[in-house]
């Protein structure tokens, strides 16, 4: 791809952000969308920015396989690839800006119901016993991912309704990523997403993907508990805001 310096430069930060996200920072992948599609046509930055994500999920899943509940990952699984199906035909039939603004109202309001149970402590409200809520939030989770590569904040509202420490939540999401992406690929080369022009350019930014998981790594060691969650809910409703306006 025929960028300019700037334009590299804001490609190698969402690249860095990528693996930062991978490894414990998430919601920041949600920026890299952003900076993607600055340099790179919505369309063609969705399938740019797949081989990225799969390239920090299997370094995520190296440096934290163990931490995984497959139990939970498993009543999301099939949901997903319905999802993942939905978003497929909206691509092919819709418009991206368009299809962006609702998810972002979707994943706003999702949020910020979160936070709002946070807020008050409402944890004997157990969201996640309810058979319907495994299911919303893996179609939701699908059909985002497909569509603009912003399935986060669903994901980890998922995780964190199940209980878990804030190292399984990175750990089962990291896993849940490397699945869905690699599902994912042979839609996005059916919709002309990835090319081998896209590959080149991909293969550019693997260290910086690299430096960024190593980074994102560090930095959750360092995060207690709870500012964990509030830090990724907040990023996980600026995700949503930024798909809402965009």
């Amino acid at each position: 791809m025929e960028l300019s310096p700037q334009s590299w430069a804001v490609a190698l930060l969402a690249a860095w952000l990528v693996g930062a996200s991978k490894a414990g920072l998430s919601g920041a992948v949600t920026i890299a969308v952003v900076l993607f599609a600055s340099i790179i046509p919505a369309r063609e930055a969705t399938g740019a920015l797949l081989p990225v994500l799969i390239c920090a999920d299997f370094i995520a899943v190296s440096m934290l396989r163990n931490n995984v509940r497959w139990q939970a990952l498993m009543r999301i699984f099939p949901w997903t690839a319905v999802g993942v199906g939905l978003g497929t035909l909206m691509l092919y039939f819709s418009n991206d800006a368009q299809v962006q603004r609702v998810i972002g109202a979707i994943v706003a309001g999702m949020t910020l119901y979160q936070l709002y149970r946070k807020a008050r402590n409402l944890n004997d409200v157990m969201v996640s016993r309810h058979p319907a809520f495994a299911l919303s939030m893996g179609v939701a989770a699908g059909f985002t991912t497909m569509v603009a590569n912003a399935a986060g904040p669903f994901v980890l509202i998922y995780m964190l309704a199940m209980r878990m420490g804030k190292l399984e939540v990175v750990g089962s999401i990291a896993w849940y990523f490397l699945v869905v992406n690699l599902f994912k690929v042979p839609f996005a080369v059916g919709l002309g997403l990835i090319t081998w022009e896209s590959l080149a350019f991909n293969l550019w930014l693997t260290p910086a993907v690299v430096l960024g998981a190593l980074a994102g790594r560090r930095l959750l060691n360092h995060i207690p508990q709870s500012t964990f969650e509030w830090m990724a809910l907040l990023l996980a409703l600026l995700g949503g805001l930024r798909l809402l306006l965009a």
